[in-house]
């Protein structure tokens, strides 16, 4: 009797379980076709330049024109290799940030080690060193020049 009521209870769960028929694709939305509106940017990685005396390098990342005020801005990167001490060249105001790495900075507005996201401003001709140290450490620097 119980096999019989085992076997009715296993008939009736496998007729409640429906089988969905597979998706012939027509419930679900068409894929749209590639955008040609959209132009394309070629973007132009700047050289690294080497600064003499030093084994620093440096890219010119943004420079322009500011009207009316015989200056432009001008951003640049500084790549400097392991346990180099390098003299950042501040001949304006300048914007320094630690992009990547680790320095030590010797100036009048920070010194110590500083890591990736610090930021500090620069006096014009006032003097900054900084020495890696990690492997390699890159500072930006942005300045507003005059002519």
């Amino acid at each position: 009797m119980t096999s019989r009521l085992l076997v009715v209870a296993v008939v009736v769960a496998l007729a409640s379980c429906r089988q969905t028929a597979p998706s012939t694709g027509q419930e679900s939305e068409p894929t749209p076709p590639e955008r040609t509106d959209i132009p394309k940017i070629a973007r132009q990685i700047p050289p690294r330049e080497a600064i003499a005396g030093s084994t620093a390098r440096t890219a010119l990342l943004y420079s322009n024109a500011i009207p009316g005020l015989n200056a432009r801005v001008e951003v640049r990167e500084y790549y400097v290799s392991e346990g180099t001490a390098f003299p950042v060249p501040a001949p304006s105001e300048t914007l320094l940030e630690i992009r990547g790495g680790v320095f030590d900075v010797q100036g009048s507005a920070l010194k110590g080690e500083q890591q990736k996201g610090t930021i500090w401003a620069v006096q014009p001709n006032e003097r900054v060193v900084v020495r890696t140290t990690s492997q390699m450490a890159v500072l930006r620097a942005v300045s507003i020049i005059r002519q």
